[in-house]
């Protein structure tokens, strides 16, 4: 009588470790699934600093120094707004349809880090002098 009772336990035991295995699972997907979306989305090195996406023009100056080509020009964009827009940022504004729309000249430019032939080249686009975009090329020459 002892015996099935034992082995019963010895059951419940084993579905409860499997349980728990499935379960570290699940949280393990779950954990690295989450932190593989939080990573920024590119960044560059410049020796053993780090430039990513929003910094100010300044520090990739400070980091990695004047670069090799600076290509440079403006666009013209529009915004809409549901309701007008804040007047210290923007001093005209027209209405469109239903919606507020903002005309703004934005200042692009693209730095171009070229390391030498044994390294890519990197792309910095700049847009009214923060970081908005840093993409790599071919090797450099």
């Amino acid at each position: 009588m002892w015996e099935r009772h034992l082995a019963a336990i010895k059951r419940r035991k084993g579905l409860m470790n499997s349980h728990k295995v499935e379960l570290f699972t699940i949280i393990s997907i779950v954990l690295i699934t989450l932190i593989a979306w939080a990573t920024p989305a590119q960044a560059m090195r410049c020796g053993s600093r780090l430039i990513s996406e929003g910094d100010p023009r300044e520090k990739v100056l400070n980091e990695c120094g004047q670069p090799s080509d600076v290509e440079s020009w403006e666009e013209e964009r529009y915004d809409y707004f549901d309701r007008p827009p804040p007047a210290r940022y923007y001093n005209e504004f027209e209405r469109y349809g239903n919606a507020y729309r903002v005309r703004a000249f934005i200042r692009v430019e693209v730095w171009t880090y070229n390391y030498g032939p044994s390294r890519f080249v990197d792309y910095v686009r700049l847009e009214n002098g923060i970081v908005r975009k840093i993409y790599s090329g071919g090797y450099g020459y």
